[in-house]
């Protein structure tokens, strides 16, 4: 019994660590069971989540989701990225200061917009001599939010293409009217490759690139007159158009006659008269332009009558001299478009005004025969020009004694104070 007594604190010691022993497993395995619930919640939701993923990347894709809930919260994250692209591109945008073309705003569809941009660029390059361009079908209020104008000094610009005066700065905006190369504007603004033009107190848009500054007679109030003196050294046999749209092609200049008698070349004899016209008229207070001052250049006729606009001239003389399978065939001419011509005829009445004075005054003072104002469509050195233009054919180098004359230093100047009286003339009574 004392043994039994004994042992019993033993016993109890050992009983006490079997429950503490049960206890613990019942508590790890109640723990286990827990770590296994939370992992299955959480493959679930991965689960979920991925299933997220691929229905946004379906929905983004623009293909319809059966699981209405998910493909509603795609769409509101694949907005969220299409937002977060959209302040990169706006940030990149205002950064260099640009919309685009069409002047809508570019945060708003960066990538769209630009390229709208480069087809618009494109597009307006290649309708640019036809006048064409894209549907009108945008309100001006629509293009004009967003778009940046810089007001600028007043200037006078022409157009050097036929081209869309539009309302707003877009070729898809609605068109004022369509206007022919040559028309002059006061522009008084620009922005984003358009130019903002005023007609009759309101604002309308050009495309910048058809555009050039209207260059003003030089100070003094003298005129600017621009001479081009005929050919060149060497002839340049390739084509251009007879005139702005012509579909008939002509050869871009040749090299002229050659004097019978004495040898010289046409080209050299136009430029000796034109250096002397020059001179002349710049003793009389006028300005003068000179589009070749040399025998070696390549400019085509066409190009002679740009440059001569561009200058700013408000008269174009060209000059030249003749020649004909008659060698009796004698006396001065000048030559000016026909009332019907289809590329000028607007500059009719002042250019045969301008030949008829020239070859009175050039026949008056040179003594020669006088033929005529010869009327034809058929130069394109006067199709190509935008302001009132003659050539002027100082005499035959096919005609023996007129070649021999021509090539004479004082007859030369008779002939250039005979040009310039015409110019006088031609001033003094509009």
């Amino acid at each position: 019994m004392m043994k039994i007594r004994r042992m019993l604190p033993f016993i109890s010691l050992c009983i006490l660590l079997v429950v503490c022993t049960g206890c613990a497993n019942i508590k790890g395995a109640g723990q286990e069971n827990d770590g296994k619930a939370s992992s299955g919640e959480t493959g679930e939701s991965l689960e979920q989540s991925t299933v997220g993923v691929q229905e946004k990347d379906v929905s983004a894709a623009g293909v319809g989701s059966q699981d209405g809930s998910v493909s509603q919260a795609g769409d509101r994250s694949g907005g969220r990225q299409e937002g977060n692209e959209a302040e990169k591109e706006q940030a990149a945008t205002e950064g260099q200061g640009s919309v685009g073309q069409d002047g809508e705003n570019a945060a708003a569809e960066p990538k769209e917009t630009e390229t709208t941009e480069k087809m618009g660029e494109k597009l307006a390059a290649e309708n640019a001599e036809t006048g064409t361009e894209s549907p009108n079908n945008v309100s001006g209020a629509d293009e004009l939010a967003g778009m940046e104008f810089t007001d600028i000094e007043p200037m006078m610009v022409y157009t050097t293409a036929n081209v869309n005066v539009r309302f707003a700065p877009s070729t898809k905006a609605e068109i004022l009217y369509k206007v022919s190369r040559g028309t002059i504007y006061e522009k008084n603004g620009e922005g984003d490759g358009w130019s903002r033009i005023s007609i009759e107190g309101e604002n309308y848009y050009i495309k910048s690139d058809y555009l050039r500054e209207k260059k003003a007679p030089g100070e003094g109030g003298g005129h600017l007159i621009a001479i081009d003196a005929g050919h060149q050294s060497k002839a340049n046999t390739d084509k251009e158009p007879l005139g702005p749209g012509s579909s008939e092609m002509k050869m871009k200049v040749s090299g002229g006659t050659r004097g019978t008698t004495t040898g010289l070349y046409e080209y050299e004899l136009a430029l000796a008269v034109s250096q002397k016209l020059k001179a002349e008229l710049e003793s009389r207070g006028y300005e003068v332009y000179m589009v070749r001052e040399s025998h070696d250049v390549d400019i085509s006729n066409s190009q002679r009558a740009q440059m001569a606009y561009d200058s700013g001239a408000e008269i174009f003389v060209r000059i030249h001299a003749n020649g004909s399978e008659n060698s009796a065939a004698n006396g001065a001419m000048t030559i000016c478009p026909t009332a019907q011509n289809p590329y000028v005829s607007g500059l009719y009445a002042d250019s045969r005004r301008l030949s008829d004075k020239v070859l009175d005054g050039l026949t008056a003072s040179a003594g020669c025969k006088k033929e005529r104002v010869w009327e034809t469509d058929t130069m394109s050195g006067i199709n190509w020009s935008m302001i009132p233009v003659t050539i002027v054919e100082m005499g035959y180098m096919t005609n023996p004694e007129e070649d021999t004359k021509l090539s004479d230093d004082g007859y030369q100047q008779l002939i250039a104070i005979g040009i310039a009286d015409g110019i006088d003339s031609y001033f003094a009574t509009p």
